[in-house]
């Protein structure tokens, strides 16, 4: 056998093993994904949500009722001063 293919059966067989339950009941016997603890039939390729705002439950606190009453007042505050700009 190739010197080189042997090589890397050597270090696949000694990869981490991934350890999901499979339908057997057994640990799933296929290697992990490189970085992650599962393999690639039980969700090892994937990174998960997206973070910070392509996250689609992103909270900036721009809609928490603080802001939403200070937005208020500083909007009723400049009608007020534009309203007084008018008559002098």
């Amino acid at each position: 056998m190739n010197q080189k293919i042997a090589n890397r059966l050597v270090k696949l067989r000694s990869a981490p093993r991934c350890g999901a339950q499979n339908r057997a009941g057994q640990p799933c016997q296929c290697p992990a994904a490189r970085g992650r603890t599962r393999c690639r039939l039980h969700g090892g390729l994937s990174p998960g949500a997206p973070k910070g705002q392509a996250n689609g439950m992103y909270k900036d606190g721009y809609f928490t009722a603080e802001a939403v009453t200070e937005r208020r007042w500083a909007k009723s505050l400049a009608a007020g001063f534009a309203e007084t700009g008018k008559d002098g």
